[in-house]
Order: structure tokens, then C-alpha cells, then sequence
């Protein structure tokens, strides 16, 4: 049920405006882990801009898209090819998105054939859209 729960990651996905105290605790944390057994934790997938382990804080050590791309946690999980990356469609090991429970939200690649991908059939267009920009940044030159 991987396609099941990547739609509900991916509603989870909306941001809530900062002041939902109550949104923030009853929503899940959606994390990203990479690498080798999944050991290395890139940051949070549907925390607030603001949280220091959002990929969404570009300023921030986790940030997806930060200003010193070569330096991130991301660098290594973000080149055009290897078998831990995201931007690699063709990944054999991609990062998996699963919250502190544990539970499996699939995997974030940019896969549009894997089923458990953010950009897979089940997936959600709006992030695959963001990854995709991100991955094609990298491929530029400094």
C-alpha cells in the first residue's frame, strides 16, 4: 500500500500557516533519510519553512536548496547519477520518506515509473516538480 500512503504524505505536504498549533501536532513528520541502510537524515519533508530541519529553509543546513549546494547534506544525494540519489530516475537505493513511526512514504526520486516515488504514478506533482527544478540546477555550471 506505498501508493496509499505516498497520497496521504503528499496531502500532507500543504504547508500550514505558522499560528495551526494544533495542524503541527496531529500531522505526521514526514523525514528523509539516504545512503547506505538509510543511516544519513537529509531533514523534514513537511515541516515549516522556518524549522531548522525543513528542506524547505534554503538558509539552513538541511535546506534542498541552499546557496552552497557542493557543502549540504543534499550534495551527494543530488548529482545526476548514483545509486543514493534523488536526482538519478534510475536509482537503485533513492531516499525513503517515512515519519517518526516509522511508517513508509515511499521513496524521494525522481523516478516517474516507481510506483513509491514522489514522481510516480501515485505521486505528488507539485514536490516532483520542486525536486526536478532542484536536480536540474545542479546540472548547471557554477
Amino acid at each position: 500500500m506505498r501508493g496509499a500512503a505516498l497520497l496521504l504524505g503528499a496531502a500532507l505536504l500543504a504547508m500550514a500557516p505558522a499560528g495551526h498549533a494544533q495542524n503541527s501536532m496531529t500531522k505526521p513528520s514526514i523525514q528523509i533519510y539516504a545512503g547506505p541502510l538509510h543511516r544519513d537524515y537529509l531533514g523534514c519533508l513537511n515541516c515549516d519553512q522556518f524549522d531548522p530541519l525543513s528542506i524547505w529553509d534554503n538558509y539552513g543546513a538541511f535546506g534542498l536548496d541552499n546557496a552552497y549546494p557542493d557543502m549540504s547534506r543534499y550534495a551527494e544525494y543530488r548529482r545526476p547519477k548514483g545509486r543514493y540519489s534523488a536526482c538519478d530516475a534510475y536509482a537503485k537505493d533513492p531516499p525513503i520518506l517515512i515519519d517518526n513511526a516509522r511508517k513508509d512514504y515511499g521513496v524521494f526520486s525522481t523516478s516517474d515509473t516507481r510506483a513509491d516515488s514522489i514522481c510516480g504514478p501515485h505521486g505528488d506533482p507539485g514536490l516532483c516538480s520542486k525536486l526536478k527544478a532542484m536536480c536540474a540546477r545542479q546540472g548547471q555550471p557554477g
